[in-house]
């Protein structure tokens, strides 16, 4: 979709569209950053159990031990599975839902036959398509950030290095010369 041919309604549904998608990028996002740090506990508690000598712990319970540490991990990634999932069936239904009512009202406003409405919603789409195409331009980066936050945290690919801005100093304040007639008010 390219943003000088878009109307202000589809506009607005592509907005909702592209920060449904990064909500759900990060969850999945979340998701992987949680699985991989059960998984790093989880070996780094069996190296630490099956390399050490520990005085009254036999073998059979350090196996034991593992097996529950691994049920823990079990439990845990399945429950992360479960709350993520229905967290991303919450945003698809509100995405969904807000973006019914967008097409909804343009769909009643495309009806009105009244030049003097049709009028004041052709001005109305006009101020307001800029800044329509900005939060266009705006929701397409915060998406393509949330893909990059993703493979970041995956570690599944090699991230590219991410921008930084600096921000610029504020610029010094001369001190303020208060006059004679003023320091006598």
């Amino acid at each position: 979709m390219t943003t000088t041919q878009a109307s202000f309604s589809s506009a607005a549904i592509h907005v909702i569209g592209q920060y449904n998608d990064a909500g759900k990028t990060l969850v999945g996002a979340y998701r992987a950053g949680v699985h991989r740090l059960l998984g790093g506990a989880a070996s780094r508690y069996s190296e630490f159990l099956g390399s050490r000598q520990i005085p009254l712990v036999s073998e059979q319970v350090k196996a034991n031990l593992i097996g529950a540490q691994e049920k823990i991990n079990g439990f845990l990634a399945n429950r992360l599975d479960i709350d993520t999932g229905r967290i991303v069936s919450v945003m698809d239904r509100v995405a969904a839902g807000t973006t019914s009512g967008i097409e909804t009202v343009a769909g009643r406003v495309a009806r009105v036959e009244s030049p003097v409405v049709t009028s004041v919603v052709k001005t109305l789409n006009a101020l307001n398509q800029p800044i329509a195409n900005v939060s266009v331009q705006i929701a397409d980066k915060v998406a393509a950030g949330a893909r990059q936050i993703e493979v970041r945290v995956s570690g599944t690919e090699e991230a590219k290095p991410v921008r930084s801005v600096k921000a610029k100093a504020a610029a010094a304040k001369k001190p303020v010369r208060r006059t004679a007639a003023r320091k006598a008010a």
